[in-house]
């Protein structure tokens, strides 16, 4: 195969499984950063001799600088950068001062472990001040900081942020419009793929098989076009907009509801054939113009279109609740007593290695919401380093005595741990694994029983982490999903309110645009949060509850989009009046069932008929299933509603989730 023709199927591989190519650019970023890091204090001991605490502080702070600062602005991102670094030498000026007293050290590390993850609530930029704070900390106690190595720490603190401000700036920027391009360019691909599944499944009269492939390609096409919202620059305050991004952002939402369509008329088999054929040819070709249509309004975009912040959603207003009883107190003190305990076990088995228990102990709370994030983020950390474990063992045998290659094996280690960090955070741990193995094989000091000692030191501090989450504030992820479906249904109940004000001249389109992408943020919310009650250990027939639940809320969200496409809409006056009163009963009526589902009674996870994407016959009759019909989708979401009210009066009361 040509060289050219085999970039290309890499390039077109690499947009179709990472749209916009954020984990590329994100690997790219890390593994840069880290390499020139390293060669720079390596050239910097040359001049200026390095005690070994200053390099343990300049590669991990400059795995922090690369992964930690997310501030969308290259001036915000470079302030958080001084505070972090003001941070990360703000704890170790008192380790050095303290100098071996244990006692003050451990209850020092626990303080700065509780405020590290405290600061959280203020946001990106303290969320990453708390991250250098603890990493900064735990390797000053680690390496025994002394008063004499502060300059030079803070030369290596230097260092690493002016380094990583290099490769995040000027090596691999962000390029607002060539990233859009390439995630459209996915956008493309996928729905190319999403119309082959669906002529393939037709032409096999719709076997199991072929509807799940069918389906899961138009997930996929969902989660491209969701990466490419969250690239346009926008506020959502509701004014008429005329802005590319503004135009951009319309055309997305209507190929969203193009592509949801054709899977729904595609899946349809119930209909008579001439009906089926008729439907779906007229949602295919729908969907081509509505890919048409999006790719002229992105020709000719440059990049001072796509500056700005990001696509602001409008969010409900949150009830205050006590300090103590915070969900980010709760979450400090959680950490803070699980790194207590990976302490003294990681003690108890290695008084040199103890850290690796606390590291465990402490990551194992990033990114989780329940319990059940915490029990899932464990087991992928062990079974991660017990993986790489065997494997480094065999590679670091197998290249003893080499350099050049173990070098280059753990630049490409790196590499790949964070180009699939946001697909698996047991592969980040195989691929860590593997390049500390093969890091103590260049340095003289690998051995199967130094690896051995980290398993051990990594289920401690699994274990330490999954205690705290079960027994100490315990948060249940079935309270979180309840929370979740209870956010959704109110975002849903405000679009109902919004496209009524929008009827009546109150609102524009753009606000009920606004309302529809906050109300698919809580659906991707609840699907994330609900990923622990469908893994492998809980019972089948509940996890087909909670798949039923999904779906009923993925039903939810497809006719309110239906209702959504309805806003802009022009309304003729002899249309409007007949139909005016009964739209408002039937969102007054939709209001109703939401509020009757938030106070309690009525459960989307408990068994009942299965939702389906086309409303029944009662509901359809004389009705176009294609056209955009306001009243069509209000009897569609009522009729999902009315199922789960329906359950609590004469319903099965087999639950997913118990109330």
């Amino acid at each position: 195969m040509p060289r050219s023709a085999f970039l290309e199927r890499l390039h077109g591989w690499l947009a179709g499984t990472d749209p916009g190519l954020v984990r590329l650019r994100m690997a790219g970023r890390v593994t840069l950063t880290l390499v020139f890091v390293g060669l720079s204090l390596t050239l910097l001991n040359l001049v200026l001799p390095l005690p070994v605490i200053s390099f343990a502080i300049g590669l991990i702070l400059a795995l922090q600088n690369a992964i930690a600062i997310k501030d969308r602005s290259a001036v915000g991102r470079a302030r958080t950068r001084v505070l972090c670094a003001v941070a990360g030498l703000g704890v170790l000026v008192p380790i050095a001062l303290v100098g071996q007293r244990s006692g003050l050290l451990d209850g020092f590390f626990l303080l700065v472990t509780f405020a590290a993850v405290y600061a959280r609530k203020w946001g990106l930029r303290w969320n990453a001040a708390g991250m250098f704070a603890f990493m900064a900390c735990f390797v000053g106690i680690y390496f025994h900081a002394a008063v004499s190595d502060l300059p030079t720490i803070a030369l290596a603190l230097l260092l690493c942020g002016g380094v990583a401000h290099l490769v995040r700036e000027i090596l691999l920027p962000d390029r607002p419009a060539f990233d859009f391009a390439q995630t459209l360019r996915a956008v493309e691909e996928r729905i190319g793929t999403l119309v082959s599944r669906i002529r393939a499944g037709k032409r096999a009269g719709w076997p199991e098989e072929a509807r799940r492939a069918a389906i899961a390609a138009e997930g996929q096409v969902r989660s491209a076009i969701a990466i490419a919202e969250g690239l346009l620059p926008d506020d959502a305050s509701g004014a008429e907009r005329q802005t590319p991004a503004a135009v951009l952002a319309i055309k997305l939402f209507d190929l969203h509801l193009a592509t949801e369509t054709t899977l729904a008329a595609a899946l349809d088999t119930e209909a008579d054939a001439s009906s089926y054929e008729s439907r779906l040819a007229g949602t295919l070709d729908r969907l081509a113009k509505a890919r048409l249509q999006l790719r002229r309004s992105a020709d000719g975009l440059d990049e001072h279109q796509l500056e700005g912040p990001g696509l602001a959603l409008p969010s409900a207003a949150q009830t205050p609740v006590p300090w103590h009883r915070q969900p980010s107190f709760r979450l400090a003190l959680q950490v803070t007593l699980a790194c207590a305990l990976a302490m003294a076990g990681g003690l108890w088995v290695s008084e040199q290695r103890w850290f690796w228990a606390v590291l465990t102990a402490f990551l194992v709370f990033v990114n989780t919401q329940s319990r059940g994030d915490a029990l899932l983020r464990s087991v992928d950390r062990a079974i991660g380093t017990g993986v790489g474990i065997v494997v480094g063992i065999l590679v670091a045998t197998l290249l003893h005595g080499s350099f050049a290659l173990p070098l280059g094996l753990i630049v490409l280690c790196v590499f790949l741990a964070f180009y699939f960090v946001q697909v698996s955070y047991g592969a980040l741990t195989f691929f860590v694994t593997v390049a500390l193995s093969l890091v103590y094989g260049l340095l003289g000091s690998f051995s199967p029983d130094l690896l051995v000692l980290r398993l051990k030191e990594t289920l401690v501090g699994a274990l330490a982490g999954m205690l705290v989450s079960f027994f100490v504030f315990p948060t249940r992820t079935e309270n979180i999903s309840r929370r979740g479906v209870d956010s959704f249904l109110a975002e849903l109940d405000r679009l109902l309110e919004t496209i009524l004000e929008n009827r009546r001249g109150n609102a524009s389109s753009w606000k009920v645009l606004a309302v529809t992408r906050a109300l698919d943020r809580r659906h991707t919310e609840i699907v994330t949060i609900a990923r622990p009650l469908e893994s492998g250990w809980i019972s089948a027939p509940r996890r087909k509850l909670v798949r039923l639940g999904l779906l009923r809320l993925a039903a939810l969200a497809y006719w309110a989009h239906r209702l959504a496409s309805t806003a802009d809409m022009p309304r003729s006056a002899d249309a409007q009046e007949p139909d005016a009163e009964e739209f408002d009963r039937s969102i007054a009526r939709c209001r109703a069932d939401i509020a009757t589902l938030r106070s309690g009674v009525g459960h989307f996870f408990r068994h009942s008929t299965t939702p389906a994407l086309t409303p029944t016959d009662w509901v359809s009759a004389s009705r176009d299933l294609d056209a955009p019909d306001a009243a069509l989708a209000l009897h569609a979401l009522r009729h999902i509603l009315h199922q789960a009210t329906a359950d609590a009066a004469g319903g099965s009361t087999r639950s997913a989730i118990a109330p």
